[in-house]
């Protein structure tokens, strides 16, 4: 099957690239949603040629429009945000490579690096059209537990006996954090990457630029869900370590930067510190719903991947960690 996956890629990009006499292909293994290769002539010398593959995950399609994944990454091309399409296939598509560097837990707190972080989710926020107002935070999280059995206890979620009773439990929890949600009525909302983990984000130590890849949960949302999101993502994948999450310093120091590149987009004044108190807030709320919805997909992907993870065991440290901070940043808003 492997096999079959990397000739049908080399045949695709033969045709697209057919001065390639000989395309090498590399496989990339950090993903835990797709399968990615990587194909570039074997006697190219820039990186940036390559073409990558994206094969969709098993049962993937359940929880990610891959139509709307497909749109949403023609769109951020088109302002700037991502690289090249170059062709669909009926599981994947091919498009272009982005040199640099993934995050890690070290770089992501780079004081160099930091700030062009802030800054380019920013741009991102402030740049990129939506093409619906309705933030997808409740109805996407609705739709994923409505997927789930109502046993979350057993078989291969029995990990999360401790954690929850049931999926009512998970259902309730939804409910009441959209309660505080709608009962805000100045929460930011417009393009959310919604996925800002450090793997997903490539620093090019180059021209130091950030770049954002893989675009399949990308949607309009609630902006702070992005930034509170790209937090918890501090804590890793692989090696989960939740004592990682940025302190109040850090956060307030990272969001004046992402709000004064927001109000130079917008062409407002200077940023004060009622602005910066505000979304620190708002960002430790939606830090709560970042967990909750990874522990959730965690729990789908437990019952419908093939990718080699341990989805179970993730599923109960995003939910462990949401009931844990639940009382410290509930009533945030």
């Amino acid at each position: 099957w492997y096999q079959r996956r990397v000739r049908a890629g080399k045949g695709l990009v033969a045709t697209l690239r057919p001065a390639w006499s000989t395309i090498k292909c590399k496989i990339f293994d950090a993903g835990i949603t797709n399968k990615l290769y990587g194909y570039i002539g074997e006697s190219c010398t820039d990186k940036n040629e390559m073409i990558l593959l994206r094969i969709y995950g098993n049962n993937t399609s359940f929880i990610i429009d891959r139509k709307r994944e497909l749109q949403t990454h023609l769109k951020l091309n088109k302002t700037g945000f991502a690289s090249k399409v170059y062709c669909t296939i009926n599981n994947g598509y091919l498009y272009g490579f982005v040199d640099g560097n993934t995050l890690t837990a070290d770089s992501v707190r780079d004081p160099n690096i930091a700030p062009i972080i802030a800054r380019s989710i920013a741009q991102m926020h402030c740049n990129v059209p939506v093409t619906n107002s309705e933030p997808i935070f409740y109805s996407t999280l609705g739709s994923w537990l409505k997927q789930l059995p109502d046993d979350l206890t057993s078989g291969k979620l029995v990990v999360l006996k401790n954690i929850i009773k049931d999926k009512g439990t998970l259902v309730d929890e939804l409910e009441a954090l959209n309660g505080k949600i709608t009962g805000k009525s100045d929460l930011q909302i417009g393009f959310c990457h919604n996925d800002l983990l450090l793997e997903n984000i490539i620093h090019n130590s180059g021209d130091q630029t950030i770049s954002f890849i893989d675009y399949e949960y990308g949607n309009t949302n609630y902006l702070s869900f992005d930034l509170g999101n790209h937090f918890d993502e501090y804590a890793g994948v692989e090696t989960v370590d939740f004592s990682r999450y940025p302190d109040e310093s850090y956060q307030k120091w990272w969001l004046k930067i992402y709000l004064e590149e927001v109000h130079k987009q917008k062409d407002l004044g200077p940023v004060s510190d009622d602005e910066v108190e505000n979304l620190l807030k708002e960002v430790n709320f939606f830090s709560l719903c970042g967990h909750i919805w990874w522990g959730v997909w965690a729990a789908f992907q437990t019952l419908n991947s093939d990718v080699d993870f341990d989805f179970a065991g993730y599923s109960k440290l995003k939910l462990g960690e949401y009931f844990k901070q639940k009382e410290k940043f509930f009533n945030h808003i």
